[in-house]
């Protein structure tokens, strides 16, 4: 068992982990206790009350101890020391107390998890081994020859791409990669890889994807054709400050981005149809 002497300087990884699920606890429960810590952790009596005084030693004031419920309580000026308790982190870990909690390591994080439902998505196929063989393509910087069935094709046909990321949409998964057959760096949805065969060393530097490498700064606004109480809410919503939000993307990935957002360039759409307007784009 660590002692607190060993504690006093950073805490180790094993401890940080503990430290902050004590936290995150406090931040959303309101409470903590012994208990919660042995469940989720395994470890012994002791250790969980060592941890307990360490949380309160770095963090001063958060906590008060209730004996007669034999629980820690996070007092009304609690402020969180080891985490970030954004909305979005709950949510993350709703939605991963959903799951399979044998697989997802995350049994007891939440110790209260409200009725909830996440939207199912289409089950996308996507190979086990064709997902390994282009991932340790991209670790060993090696070309690999792919079966693909392209949307704008009939046939599948082979073609070697040299792949070096993945990028998701939200939806589905692709490896961006330079293709050899088009002579570019592409984007090639994994589930329509139907085999791979062969391999060879690659020259390619990432590097030379521009797309990949250049960031743009998209300023956007709610579309100025609904009413003001509509604009109103649109920009509570997108966390607008002075009508405006910014969102940083990757120029490869611009166009998913676009198509989530619901801007399509050139069409004639309603305002309640397409709600958030992109003012700017700035390269950076």
């Amino acid at each position: 068992m660590e002692n607190l002497e060993s504690r006093r300087s950073d805490p180790s990884w094993s401890v940080m982990q503990r430290l902050r699920f004590i936290e995150f606890r406090l931040s959303w429960d309101g409470r903590i206790n012994r208990g919660d810590i042995i469940e989720v952790f395994g470890v012994s009596v002791p250790q969980a009350s060592l941890d307990l005084r360490e949380y309160m030693d770095r963090a001063p004031g958060n906590v008060e101890y209730d004996k007669s419920r034999k629980s820690y309580f996070a007092v009304p000026a609690f402020k969180p020391v080891f985490t970030n308790p954004t909305a979005e982190n709950y949510f993350a870990q709703l939605t991963m107390s959903g799951h399979d909690e044998s697989s997802s390591g995350l049994h007891g994080v939440l110790n209260f998890t409200p009725p909830f439902d996440v939207l199912p998505s289409p089950e996308r196929r996507m190979d086990f081994s064709t997902l390994r063989t282009i991932v340790q393509a991209i670790k060993a910087k090696e070309a690999i020859e792919i079966k693909y069935q392209s949307i704008s094709t009939d046939l599948a046909g082979w073609r070697w791409i040299e792949p070096h990321a993945l990028a998701s949409d939200g939806m589905r998964w692709h490896v961006r990669a330079y293709c050899q057959h088009r002579l570019a760096f592409r984007d090639f949805v994994l589930g329509r890889i139907l085999d791979t065969r062969g391999k060879r060393p690659s020259d390619m530097s990432p590097e030379s994807d521009k797309e990949w490498n250049d960031h743009l700064r998209l300023i956007i606004a709610a579309n100025p054709g609904l009413a003001a109480g509509q604009r109103e809410i649109i920009e509570r919503d997108y966390a607008m400050e002075n009508g405006k939000a910014e969102i940083v993307v990757r120029r490869a990935l611009l166009f998913y981005l676009k198509r989530r957002l619901g801007v399509d360039d050139g069409a004639n759409q309603s305002p309640s149809a397409q709600q958030i307007i992109i003012v700017d784009t700035v390269p950076m």
